[in-house]
């Protein structure tokens, strides 16, 4: 695991990828603008971000994104699965660890499942992670690139440091934005009991695709979390928003808590 220092020079923010990340905060096109601007600058070909507390308790997933269909099911393997092997847990021990970006490379990996699921099978070379200090808690951005592309060069580590500092207040900005008023990622449980005494029309296995669709998951976390296939997670839904007479996320949440 390599730590990566600040830039030698001063880094200039490209104002045109900043204001299309900001003009999208709150939306589901927030994680896509992200994902289009690291792409743009690095080559960046997923990203995740998590919200860790002192406590060592599972992380919450509050943005993934990725050029493939698989980045949402990925988060949440490791979220559920495999973090507590992560080479970045060392740091969590150190006084100095606000602020820094660090380069975990698949040969860092001591556990073989973690390895496979999250580098070998995806292709990926190397992530980047820069962590955000917050009260409780640490935030960290993930930012992947596919073994085609090559490591990432030193320059783009330093370009990536940077713009990632600046990214990570409007990613948490985001997750407090698109999460207004309801609880915050991986309280599916009370949403749950929220659209039950709201939307008593729906089976217990709707209401529970329903409620992880709320918070933020994707067809893929929700299968892994429910055990059932991704198809099945759109049927399930499909099905409820036919009963409520609604057809966005969006709209599920407007009626929950609005």
């Amino acid at each position: 695991m390599e730590r990566i220092g600040a830039p030698d020079a001063p880094w200039a923010a490209d104002a045109d990828l900043q204001a299309g990340i900001v003009d999208v905060l709150g939306t589901p096109e927030f994680g896509p603008a992200v994902l289009h601007a690291l792409g743009a600058m690095a080559g960046v070909e997923e990203i995740f971000a998590f919200r860790r507390t002192d406590d060592g308790a599972l992380p919450a997933v509050i943005l993934s994104a990725g050029a493939g269909s698989q980045a949402g099911g990925r988060a949440e393997a490791y979220r559920r699965h495999y973090f507590r092997f992560d080479p970045l847990n060392a740091v969590f021990q150190a006084a100095d660890r606000g602020g820094l970006c660090l380069r975990v490379r698949p040969d860092d990996i001591a556990d073989r499942d973690y390895r496979r699921d999250c580098y070998a099978r995806p292709g990926f070379v190397e992530k980047l992670s820069i962590l955000r200090p917050g009260r409780g808690g640490w935030t960290t951005l993930s930012l992947f690139r596919h073994g085609g592309s090559g490591a990432f060069s030193a320059g783009e580590a330093q370009d990536l440091r940077a713009f990632g500092r600046l990214l990570l207040p409007l990613i948490e900005a985001h997750g407090r934005a698109f999460g207004a008023d309801r609880p915050p990622p991986g309280s599916a449980v009370a949403v749950e009991a929220r659209l039950r005494g709201l939307c008593p029309a729906l089976t217990e296995r709707e209401r529970a695709v329903c409620a992880r669709t709320v918070i933020g998951m994707t067809a893929e976390g929700i299968g892994l979390d429910l055990g059932i296939r991704p198809t099945s997670v759109l049927t399930y839904r499909r099905r409820a928003y036919e009963r409520l007479g609604i057809s966005t996320a969006l709209q599920l949440a407007a009626r929950l808590f609005h």
